[in-house]
């Protein structure tokens, strides 16, 4: 499997940075309508992942009028089953999408260069 041939580019998608302030993080979480997103730094490299309930606990723990006080690297989390190198083998790949809807991808930089998506896997193996 390449994983060039079913990589949504960085270009394409949506995601968000870490300085990015929560309450204009959630304002993009409702547009856009995604219930998860990768979360990147300054520089272009993958930090990890920030979802509804990630916001979701935060409001309940603090409040909704605290959220232009902290930052999305604040409660974003980034777990090593959540990302792969643009070099892993379909074995990692198929083993790791099981449990998501979505795998951000990075190079040996650690630059996020897009995500692979369930959807892009199984339109891929049903060719």
């Amino acid at each position: 499997m390449n994983i060039f041939g079913i990589l949504m580019p960085k270009a394409t998608i949506t995601y968000l940075n870490a300085h990015d302030t929560l309450d204009t993080a959630v304002e993009f979480m409702m547009a856009s309508g995604y219930t998860a997103v990768p979360v990147i730094d300054d520089a272009g490299k993958y930090v990890g992942m920030v979802s509804e309930g990630d916001f979701l606990r935060i409001v309940m723990a603090h409040g909704r009028e605290h959220l232009a006080d902290r930052t999305v690297g604040e409660i974003m989390h980034k777990d090593e089953e959540d990302y792969v190198l643009n070099t892993v083998g379909r074995e990692e790949i198929m083993k790791r999408i099981l449990d998501r809807n979505f795998l951000s991808v990075i190079d040996d930089r650690n630059c996020f260069i897009g995500i692979i998506t369930r959807k892009s896997i199984l339109q891929y193996l049903n060719n």
